[in-house]
């Protein structure tokens, strides 16, 4: 194409190579100490009579409940009630729907419109358009799932036993095959606020890879959840990530070290099995109520209304307080969809295959994402739909307007096929996994590296060919990486 690359503001630029380079020097450094050896937050501490110090799978349930003898529960459930009330007022979306849904299956999101499908010729302000619509309906259609997973949770605090957390664990799943599709839509108010219009909403829903078991197990403790100050409490204590771990992870031991005060005073080995059932229960009604009020404020900052990112993304080019012109718009679109380029391949697969430096064992299982829900291989399957979306269309079967389009009307046509075609490829490969990727990294190995290969042949494109064909500028993520 003929147009000139529009450059980016300084300052943005600065405020994304700082905030890439702190989160990966902490990723980093985390996940090297993970692999040469157990980090302080993954140092498994039974204690004495603590319970057993191995994961039970999800379904055991761990041991029974004792009858809860701890204060509080009540009225943890009650602000939590109170936390989703106030997310779900006026929220985009707002829906209610009964915990736990079958099988993981997200609840039909029937309050959330389908996304238009636009006709006609290609034009930048028609995917613009297309790609804020389909932003618009995931942040829908996840606040219903994160109500669902309140009710769930709260139902979990009420009566904590196998009944009620498994039906947590299901809404945990529905809501986190949604998310996952909208993590490609990371611009605008999910993004870093160092990003155009960026509110951070993202990290505070899911905060992965910066999650501390360690944290979690402390909170347990001094009830740090039944706090008003939860909400704005470090992001790696917090979310679905939190919650996952906190109902699918069925031992009775800590990840703490012997020198955290919740060991070191023994107040941990003080908690009775039933009360650590029933602190855990409250602590996932707490979290779910946070998400559901962040959901709430991610869905309302995409309303189709005046003064909504929306219009500022739509209207880029003319008279946007955001973007100047409808390639700095379309700038941020892409960076999202980088996703899959260092997230997926490289965090959610590279380091576990021991691919990156980070590394130094020939694999790195604790690196994996969901390891505790068994769920990685599903959420690299919704990642994947989550960029169809984007780059085909987000209606049903990829219709719509998307990327493939624009390379189509830039005279790229090829491109956009060998791009669906090495989609398609990297989608057969993640459905080829016979076992859990958790247990296919042991097991299997070859079928995980072949995913990670199919992968590689799509960000290969995108990171080349895709960027010069479009005039497109490369993510600072991406930016001299040679892999």
């Amino acid at each position: 194409m003929n147009s000139v690359r529009p450059t980016m503001n300084r300052a943005r630029r600065a405020g994304r190579r700082l905030s890439t380079a702190l989160l990966l020097s902490l990723v980093g450094v985390a996940a090297a100490a993970g692999c040469r050896k157990p980090p302080p937050d993954e140092v498994v501490y039974t204690g004495q009579g603590a319970g057993p110090g191995v994961a039970q799978p999800p379904g055991s349930g761990g041991s029974t409940p004792e009858p809860s003898t701890g204060s509080g529960s009540t009225s943890t459930t009650a602000a939590s009630s109170a936390i989703a009330t106030t997310a779900g007022a006026g929220g985009a979306g707002s829906a209610s729907g009964a915990g736990g849904a079958g099988g993981g299956e997200p609840v039909p999101g029937d309050v959330c419109p389908p996304v238009p499908v636009a006709e006609g010729p290609f034009s930048k302000a028609k995917l613009i358009t297309a790609a804020a619509d389909c932003a618009l309906n995931r942040a829908c259609e996840f606040e219903a799932q994160a109500r669902a997973l309140h009710e769930s949770a709260a139902a979990l605090a009420r009566g904590p036993g196998e009944p009620s957390a498994a039906a947590a664990r299901d809404a945990w799943l529905a809501a986190m095959t949604v998310w996952q599709e909208a993590e490609l839509f990371r611009f605008g108010p999910a993004a870093s606020s160092t990003q155009p219009g960026g509110q951070d909403l993202r990290d505070q829903i899911y905060s992965w890879p910066l999650v501390s078991r360690c944290k979690v197990d402390e909170q347990i403790v001094s009830r740090a959840y039944a706090q008003p100050s939860f909400s704005s409490s470090l992001i790696n204590g917090r979310g679905l990530a939190a919650f996952e771990y906190l109902v699918f992870y069925g031992g009775g031991d800590n990840a703490c070290t012997q020198f955290s005060p919740i060991n070191a005073n023994r107040t941990w080995a003080a908690l009775s099995a039933g009360e650590l059932a029933q602190r855990k229960a409250d602590y996932a009604a707490a979290a779910a109520a946070d998400v559901l009020a962040q959901a709430g404020a991610l869905a309302r900052a995409w309303a189709p209304e005046a003064g909504s990112f929306r219009e500022k993304l739509t209207r880029a080019g003319q008279g946007s307080p955001v973007f100047a012109t409808e390639q700095d718009a379309l700038n941020a679109v892409s960076d999202a969809m980088f996703y899959i380029e260092k997230e997926l391949k490289d965090w959610k697969l590279g380091r576990p295959l021991g691919f990156t430096e980070d590394c130094v064992t020939p694999t790195c299982p604790e690196a994996l994402e969901s390891r505790f829900a068994l769920a990685s291989a599903a959420h690299l399957k919704a990642n994947l739909r989550g960029f169809r979306r984007l780059f085909q269309g987000c209606g049903e079967g990829g219709e719509g307007v998307g990327f493939d389009d624009w390379l189509r009307a830039a005279g790229s046509a090829d491109l956009a096929d060998r791009m669906l075609q090495a989609l398609s490829g990297a989608q057969s490969a993640v459905d080829a996994l016979d076992l859990p990727l958790e247990q296919a990294l042991s097991t299997d190995r070859a079928k995980v590296e072949s995913v990670y290969t199919a992968v590689k042949a799509l960000t290969d494109l995108l990171k080349t060919e895709f960027v010069s064909a479009l005039n497109l500028e490369l993510p600072q993520s991406s930016e001299g990486d040679n892999d």
